[in-house]
């Protein structure tokens, strides 16, 4: 109900004031001091240079913060006779008045802070539309300060708290008002900011910020191209992937929500969605959303793909087959190597085809799960020999065919990792990987001599073989890429 009434408000006042461009009052809301190794401390931590910028560079409201020497506060004061004292710390209720004096539609208050020897600041910002007795968005929460070379960076994480304050205000509240065009903005005073100069676009400067690995940088001018821009669904993808690549993954999903209204029929945003939704460690979500959308586009070898990549790393091997077996056929090379990875997640490895499948960094931990599994099991079964073997009454020839059959089984699983040819960022992964299978394999070879000849030596060495193989199978999976957002 609170965002329903923000938005009518918004609304009503776009009518009313005929698309003139609204003001936004800003009141420091400053903390008490307190005191710190018997000393008072100020925790209070000014925002202003920092929130300032990204909020007129939204280029929806006309900003200004509060100052009780400002002239409208002291002509407000002397028509009401408010001493100096309640014009510097105004109440709320005099604050709401202040505004209405300003000409304000919105009236924000920051209170930004550091508590000693911190290493975050803590923020609570919130926002009241004239009128309303209830904020209409607010925000809390630390930002992390980062270290580099032992030094605390502190202006970047201000100015990435005022970037990320003035985005999710953009999204959040005032995505229905119109974004003035620059010449038509009220000119306030700005805030030095050394900066790639702008040109009159924003998208060439955004690419070229994103060329120049300048993310944080970009975001603002992406942003405004996006708004510039709105039917174009590049623009929109680059938004959302920039969005993940600087963590901002709920901006992110509220962008791929107005991108999957717009362009039902674009794949690359359900894809998109799934990935993030798999990146935050849902699963399960990512599935049902790939299933949503290939119900509605049932032709789309894409989203059939990622859907199998999905279950298969799920472990239902069963559910990949069936979502694949109606483009098995194809000859394509990317239905050719899931065809490859089915093989070994459903054991069949006696006939392998010929080839080989290029192993880049998206496709290593679905390869290596699949490859875990075959070595688990592999290991699993010299186990069960160990054990059955120690048994009172065994089995000797029973056990002496299961050997045989794990020996083979061995080469096959190997055959199938060599299929995987790597590329530069897997080559570590398959080489550990590798490293393991051949360990097994011997282990195998020495349990199978173990059976026949019943010697405690040769199963002392194939237990101490698949130890040092599942340690090598560890290092391949410390050794995956990691792959960016």
């Amino acid at each position: 109900m609170q965002r329903v009434a923000a938005l009518l408000g918004v609304a009503t006042l776009i009518l009313a004031v005929g698309w003139a461009q609204p003001t936004l009052l800003i009141f420091t809301d400053p903390a008490p001091p307190i005191q710190h190794n018997d000393q008072p401390y100020d925790p209070n931590v000014d925002l202003t240079p920092h929130l300032t910028p990204f909020l007129q560079e939204l280029r929806k409201a006309r900003v200004e913060w509060y100052s009780p020497t400002h002239p409208i506060a002291q002509q407000f004061a002397q028509q009401r006779g408010l001493s100096a004292e309640q014009l510097a710390s105004p109440t709320p209720a005099l604050r709401g008045q202040l505004a209405r004096a300003w000409g304000a539609a919105f009236v924000m208050t920051v209170r930004c802070t550091r508590a000693p020897e911190q290493n975050s600041f803590e923020y609570t910002i919130k926002v009241w539309r004239i009128g309303a007795r209830a904020p209409v968005w607010e925000t809390e929460g630390f930002q992390q300060v980062a270290s580099q070379q032992g030094k605390s960076d502190d202006t970047t994480a201000l100015q990435t708290l005022g970037r990320t304050v003035a985005l999710r205000l953009d999204a959040e509240l005032w995505d229905t008002l119109p974004r003035l065009a620059e010449q038509l903005q009220t000119p306030t005073p700005s805030h030095p900011r050394a900066e790639t100069p702008q040109p009159a676009e924003p998208r060439p400067l955004a690419e070229q910020l994103l060329r120049e690995g300048k993310l944080a940088e970009a975001l603002p001018h992406l942003r405004a191209a996006v708004n510039a821009q709105p039917d174009d669904a590049d623009l929109r993808m680059a938004l959302i992937r920039l969005y993940r690549r600087l963590n901002l993954g709920e901006l992110a999903q509220r962008e791929l929500t107005r991108a999957v209204q717009l362009y039902p029929n674009d794949e690359r945003f359900a894809l998109e969605w799934a990935a993030l939704l798999q990146a935050e460690g849902k699963p399960a979500e990512a599935m049902s959303r790939l299933q949503t959308a290939l119900q509605a586009q049932p032709n789309s070898v894409a989203l059939r793909l990622a859907l199998f990549d999905a279950l298969l790393m799920q472990g239902d091997a069963p559910a990949a087959a069936r979502t694949l077996q109606p483009i098995a056929e194809q000859n394509g090379a990317e239905v050719a190597y899931r065809r490859y990875l089915l093989l070994g997640a459903t054991r069949a490895l006696e006939n392998l085809p010929d080839g080989s499948y290029e192993l880049t960094d998206a496709r290593a931990a679905l390869w290596l799960q699949v490859a875990s599994g075959l070595l688990a099991d592999l290991a699993g079964e010299l186990l069960d020999l160990r054990r059955l073997a120690s048994d009172p009454s065994p089995n000797w020839s029973a056990l002496r065919t299961r050997g045989e059959q794990a020996v083979l089984h061995a080469l096959r699983i190997g055959q199938w990792l060599e299929r995987a040819q790597p590329t530069d960022p897997t080559r570590r992964t398959v080489a550990h990987t590798r490293f393991s299978s051949q360990m097994l394999a011997q282990a195998a070879q020495q349990m199978a001599r173990y059976l026949l000849s019943r010697n405690s030596e040769e199963e002392a060495r194939a237990s101490l073989l698949r130890v040092e193989a599942m340690r090598e199978l560890e290092a391949a999976r410390n050794a995956l890429p990691k792959l960016a957002p």
